[in-house]
């Protein structure tokens, strides 16, 4: 790939060459320009062909480019409320993201939350996150900066009557992350919990 520069400077260079030759020869031998002329033009052709091809390909390369810098890479986790920093900032989660579940009779929190970060080099905009057996009741936000600057909790609970009766419940349900980047493309990551007390989440798609 390192040599394609190289290559394609050659070919340009001799077809510049064969244009000189091809003048030279219309003056000096004028009986072999119509020969010489059909060479050149399929030689121009070819040229025009291997122009057009490459002007398509850096276009190509230009998009791709664009869309590594400005695609979001959402990642979902299974946090402990313990390990937020800020105690006014753990006791807003425990109250309104904790993973409640059934203790006695009653709800209670758990000691865990799902939170979402986004580690692509452009923000995400819009994110919804789907599941075919709970539903994400509170976000803390839909827009997400870019490169691991922040990360959020959202609030699930159980279909169909909100209630989450064992932690267990949670393991191997398939949680969708949807997003939009700043150039208004959809994306979408597809997570497994497969621990919630091991804290373990695998990536599928």
């Amino acid at each position: 790939m390192s040599n394609y520069p190289t290559k394609k400077l050659v070919i340009y260079t001799l077809a510049i060459v064969i244009g000189i030759v091809f003048v030279v020869v219309l003056f000096q031998f004028p009986e072999y320009s119509s020969q010489f002329g059909t060479l050149v033009l399929a030689i121009t052709l070819g040229v025009l062909i291997l122009y057009a091809y490459d002007t398509n390909r850096i276009a190509e390369e230009s998009v791709k480019q664009t869309e590594l810098q400005t695609r979001p890479i959402m990642t979902l986790h299974i946090r402990y409320i313990s390990g937020v920093s800020q105690e006014e900032e753990q006791k807003s989660i425990r109250e309104k993201y904790a993973i409640t579940h059934v203790v006695n009779n009653g709800t209670r929190p758990s000691p865990f939350f799902v939170a979402l970060r986004n580690t692509g080099k452009g923000p995400a905009f819009n994110v919804v996150v789907e599941s075919k057996n709970f539903i994400i009741t509170k976000y803390q936000t839909r827009f997400f900066a870019p490169l691991y600057k922040n990360e959020h909790a959202i609030k699930i609970i159980k279909k169909p009557d909100n209630k989450i009766r064992d932690l267990a419940e949670l393991k191997d349900e398939i949680f969708v992350v949807r997003c939009q980047s700043a150039l208004g493309k959809e994306y979408e990551y597809t997570f497994k919990i497969i621990d919630i007390e091991e804290r373990l989440v695998e990536f599928i798609v």
